[in-house]
């Protein structure tokens, strides 16, 4: 959650500050510039979130969730079993 809240943030921002600096530029407001800027702040909300999972722990939670064969085998706790359900 706290990766999708500051992606979230990051990429109005992100925006934000593409639109000041092709302001001061002088480039016209125009479809191409709309869809860099998207694109560009699109591209930092993923890397904001990507990091913010690596560093939450987040990231490897998928590789910890048991499958339903291990679960067949009897190779997990019951507690773990209740989880998957």
């Amino acid at each position: 959650m706290l990766g999708f809240i500051l992606s979230t943030i990051a990429f109005f921002v992100a925006a934000y500050v593409f639109n000041r600096y092709l302001d001061g530029l002088g480039v016209d407001k125009t479809f191409p510039r709309k869809f860099i800027v998207g694109l560009a702040a699109f591209m930092i909300s993923i890397g904001v979130g990507w990091i913010t999972d690596k560093l939450d722990g987040d990231a490897t939670l998928p590789q910890n969730n048991i499958s339903l064969t291990d679960v067949l085998q009897g190779k997990t706790d019951p507690l773990q079993m209740l989880k998957l359900m």
